[in-house]
Formats: C-alpha cells, sequence, structure tokens
C-alpha cells in the first residue's frame, strides 16, 4: 500500500542513433535493466528511441547512457569523435590481427577441415552491437593465438551463415572436427568464448 510519501519515479525517452536492428533491441533492454534502480526498458527500433523508468535516486542518467553506449549505440543528443578523428585512427600502425575474415569460398578449408579448434563471428558492420562483441572477440583471439583459429563473416556478403540457423547477429559458432560443437549468442564475454573452445 503506498503511503503517499514516495518519490515518483522518472521517465526518459533517449533518442538513439543508427538502431535499425530489431533483434538487438533484447540486449539493449537486459544491459539497461542490469542497472540498479531502473524499472523498465522499452527499445523502439523504428522511432529510434529508448523509453527508461527509473529511479532517479538509484541510478542516474549518466549510467543508464553509458550502458546504451556499452552495447555500441549512440544516444543523439551526444557529441561522438567526428569522421575526421577516426580517419587520423586509420593512420595508426595498427597491430596484427588475430581475426581473419573469412567468406563462402574459405568456409569448408578454413573451418570444417581445420586441425584446430574454431570460431566464426557472423556480424555486420551496419551493426553496432556486432561492433562491440567483435572488440571482445579480438581481444580472445590475441589470447588464443596458436591454439584456435577465430575467423569472420559478415551476413551481408556471404551466405554460409543460412545452413546453421542464425535468427541475430552477433552469433558466435564453436567448430571441432568439421561439427558444429557450440553456439554463443548476443554478447559474451571473454571467458565464455575461451571455454568453448577448449573444453
Amino acid at each position: 500500500m503506498s503511503t503517499g510519501n514516495e518519490k515518483p519515479l522518472t521517465m526518459k525517452l533517449i533518442p538513439i542513433v543508427q538502431m535499425d536492428c530489431s533483434t538487438c533491441v533484447p540486449i539493449l533492454e537486459r544491459e539497461i535493466l542490469k542497472l540498479n534502480g531502473v524499472r523498465e526498458a522499452r527499445a523502439n527500433y523504428l522511432t529510434k528511441t529508448v523509453k527508461v523508468v527509473y529511479d532517479s535516486d538509484l541510478v542516474g542518467l549518466s549510467e543508464i547512457e553509458s550502458a546504451i553506449e556499452r552495447v555500441g549505440y549512440q544516444i543523439a543528443y551526444k557529441k561522438y569523435p567526428s569522421v575526421a578523428s577516426k580517419l587520423k585512427g586509420l593512420f595508426r600502425k595498427e597491430k596484427p590481427s588475430y581475426v581473419k575474415v573469412i567468406s563462402d569460398s574459405d568456409f569448408a578449408s578454413k573451418v570444417l577441415h581445420a586441425s584446430k579448434p574454431v570460431a566464426v563471428l557472423f556480424s555486420s558492420r551496419s551493426c553496432p552491437t556486432c561492433q562491440v562483441a567483435k572488440s571482445v572477440y579480438v581481444k580472445t583471439a590475441e589470447d588464443l593465438a596458436g591454439r584456435a583459429e577465430l575467423y569472420e563473416m559478415d551476413i551481408s556478403t556471404s551466405e554460409s551463415w543460412h545452413n546453421y540457423d542464425i535468427l541475430s547477429i552477433p552469433a558466435i559458432l564453436i567448430f571441432r572436427d568439421g561439427q558444429l560443437k557450440g553456439r554463443l549468442v548476443a554478447l559474451p564475454q571473454k571467458t565464455e568464448i575461451i571455454e568453448a573452445l577448449t573444453k
């Protein structure tokens, strides 16, 4: 029973940039709902907004914004690095990549006939959540260099993913001896990927 002294909850409608993927909505909502004090998080990819109902005594708007950014989205009213600053970063010396991009023509030889355990990240360049997953995936590949092969396939330029019932991206499939042995979806942690490849 309400005593009438309870502080009302705050509702904020947050506009999101490039929210084009309906399959990423649950990932975004789950990340926001992890915050203590958030009562409701409803994302709408058609209107590119997230409605958040929260107790401002327990969680601040900046924490909610950080949760949105953690899964790869940008908030429309915030400033982010410009395209020019990103281009400058392209001219810096890069470390060697332990994740190789493969195509349908490489799939059988690189994945199904591999002598080591293999992980394949199915993603898309236009998916912000995929880019967040890819950063964890790249760090995992560096840690597992020589013990497993980690590849990436863009679903917009390949067809192999149709053979493995991939319903949402990002998705990581684990193969051993040419057989599918595991599946990780959404935003798996580095430890989860390592465990799936080494067990």
